[in-house]
């Protein structure tokens, strides 16, 4: 089986710090692996323990931190896709991938439910779309028997239950198992596995075609709020005065 892992580079959410004068954040982060992809390639992983096969992990844009965190895991190849046209938006990166997805013909696709930079969770729906093959998004459980994948996913009063066989586009969300952390052998075994760099144009796309739907004009911070008082255990009537009292302290009251 070929199971194929999206993984996207993101700056470390731990690390952000927002610069109001540049209208961005501060540069220099350390890039790390989007944590929802990584969720996605434990479980591929161990999906192709359990049936054998290849797991290849692939990434548009630069990801080089998270193509050799993918290898360390355990994942057998990379697929860097970069230069001109790439990143743009979700929707053209779930293009570029669905381009690089034919060529490979893949079993089955694993991906994080949605990244915690731009937080959009549109690459894995559009991806499933444009290959024309089936989606099951939040998911938190899996077992794969008999050529079937038996799949649970959280939904907004519960959890739902389905089957679906390959090819299929999952989404992963943090409630499936803890990724495994990389070994100092994987870490060295990763420097030998292939990684291959792409361009958009080497998958028969035209990169000025490449023309992104959405564009980001800045970052701005919210504006700080003043906390409010809460009453509680107060009766009516000593409430009404304290209130009173409050906007009359302010001269709100004429």
């Amino acid at each position: 089986m070929k199971i194929a892992v999206l993984i996207k580079q993101v700056p470390d959410p731990n690390a952000l710090r927002f610069d109001p004068r540049l209208g961005d954040l501060v540069p220099g982060i350390q890039p790390v692996a989007n944590e929802y992809d990584l969720y996605a390639l434990e479980a591929a992983l161990r999906l192709r323990e359990q049936v054998g096969g290849e797991v290849v992990v692939a990434s548009v844009g630069p990801a080089r931190d998270a193509l050799n965190r993918g290898l360390a895991m355990g994942a057998d190849r990379a697929v860097a896709i970069e230069g001109e046209g790439v990143p743009g938006d979700s929707w053209v990166t779930a293009t570029v991938l669905a381009a690089w997805l034919r060529r490979e013909q893949v079993d089955v696709i694993w991906c994080g439910q949605e990244t915690s930079d731009s937080g959009t969770g549109n690459v894995g729906p559009t991806v499933a779309a444009l290959l024309d093959v089936p989606l099951v998004s939040n998911v938190v459980g899996w077992e794969f028997r008999d050529g079937l994948f038996e799949i649970e996913r959280e939904i907004e009063d519960g959890h739902q239950f389905q089957e679906v066989a390959p090819p299929v586009v999952l989404c992963a969300l943090s409630a499936l198992p803890q990724p495994r952390l990389p070994t100092l052998r994987g870490i060295m075994d990763a420097r030998r596995k292939p990684q291959e760099r792409l361009s958009p144009a080497d998958l028969g796309l035209d990169p000025e075609a490449l023309d992104p739907l959405v564009r980001w004009e800045g970052l701005s911070q919210p504006v700080a709020k003043a906390a409010g008082i809460v009453l509680q255990d107060v009766p009516p009537d000593e409430a009404v005065e304290q209130l009173l009292a409050f906007l009359e302290s302010r001269g709100l009251l004429t």
